[in-house]
């Protein structure tokens, strides 16, 4: 049963500005939720807002973690009983609900001795996780590829949307630098119209991209269809996902050959499993992303790569952005392989200031 649930503002430096085509962050800011269950375990889960993808704000999700502090004490850990009440209480909530969903998992795992990673499907050990080279120049990207490079990392995730012209003169830049065979994909953030990406990406074909993540508007699935419909490299969506039936009906339709699943989008881990359990039996490959978030979050994103069979990439570097992380133990990178321990629940291990 819930005791109590609480949360504190994170307000951290980042090691650079991380921009996209929807917009730059240059700080992180977000919420460290802890529940605390009658029987004394102790679960923690991060909120952390992208407003111009999932419509959260600082101000928003305190808001609804205030709500669900005081409506879900003495309810049972169910995952799914409060993930439901959750959604009934705030319709909107997504990053507050991630939070609060990943303590009660972790809480889970530790009352019974066992890592989350097994409770949930134990799949595999590792996996292989992209890193990222912003929107940058060319000459910034290769900088950022060679870094990269020689620390290991053997997938590379582009940002594009800076114009076809400088889009290619960056991919060129990176294949470059990381040579033919090391995996490379593109990830627009819709920011092209379905015309303009097909343009580009017939031009990109030469350079053995993995897929296109996500190139037009979220709301334009028509747009999306035409985009896999008229290019051979495959197409995944990103932010046209918030949902389990949004899996459904972008799978259904054909809009996408993948997804991308994110949990600070999706609210959680017990809608992320849903969501990678419906793309499997479409048998449509999934991605587990992130937004800028610390090891904590991305140990809770590492958790369902590893324990789903349906899941084919990762893209989970987001605490790589943040100079000194709340945590001293979760997710770990060796030779561009992610990695969880066996420790009961997450497995993460919090600073003694933070838990």
């Amino acid at each position: 049963m819930i005791e109590s649930i609480s949360y504190t503002k994170l307000e951290l430096q980042m090691k650079k500005p991380f921009k996209i085509s929807l917009g730059s962050t240059d700080a992180y800011e977000g919420f460290l939720v802890k529940v605390v269950s009658d029987d004394g375990f102790v679960g923690y889960g991060e909120a952390t807002p992208t407003p111009f993808i999932t419509g959260d704000t600082m101000g928003s999700i305190e808001h609804e973690l205030n709500v669900f502090s005081k409506n879900l004490v003495k309810m049972d850990e169910s995952p799914e009983l409060i993930n439901e009440k959750m959604k009934s209480l705030m319709k909107s909530a997504k990053a507050s609900r991630n939070a609060v969903d990943t303590a009660i998992w972790d809480i889970i795992g530790k009352r019974s001795g066992i890592s989350l990673k097994k409770i949930l499907g134990g799949y595999r050990n590792n996996i292989l996780t992209s890193y990222t080279v912003d929107l940058v120049d060319r000459n910034s990207a290769k900088h950022q590829a060679k870094e990269l490079l020689d620390s290991g990392i053997q997938v590379f995730k582009i940002k594009m949307g800076s114009g076809i012209k400088e889009d290619l003169e960056r991919v060129k830049a990176v294949r470059e630098v990381i040579g033919p065979e090391k995996m490379v994909y593109v990830d627009f953030n819709q920011a092209y119209t379905a015309k303009k990406t097909v343009e580009i990406a017939r031009k990109l074909e030469t350079y053995e991209i993995e897929f296109l993540e996500q190139p037009v508007p979220a709301n334009d699935l028509k747009a999306l269809r035409f985009v896999r419909n008229n290019t051979a490299i495959p197409v995944v969506a990103d932010e046209a996902i918030f949902t389990p039936e949004d899996v459904s009906t972008i799978l259904s339709m054909e809009a996408a050959d993948g997804i991308n699943i994110k949990l600070m989008k999706s609210g959680g881990i017990t809608d992320s499993v849903k969501m990678v359990n419906t793309a499997e039996s479409f048998r449509a490959p999934v991605m587990i992303g992130c937004m800028i978030e610390t090891r904590l979050s991305n140990t809770a994103g590492l958790v369902v790569a590893l324990a789903k069979k349906g899941v084919k990439y990762t893209d989970l570097d987001g605490y790589s952005s943040i100079i000194k992380d709340i945590a001293e133990k979760g997710i770990e990178l060796r030779k561009g392989y992610i990695s969880s321990n066996e420790d009961a629940g997450l497995g993460v291990t919090l600073k003694k200031e933070y838990s």
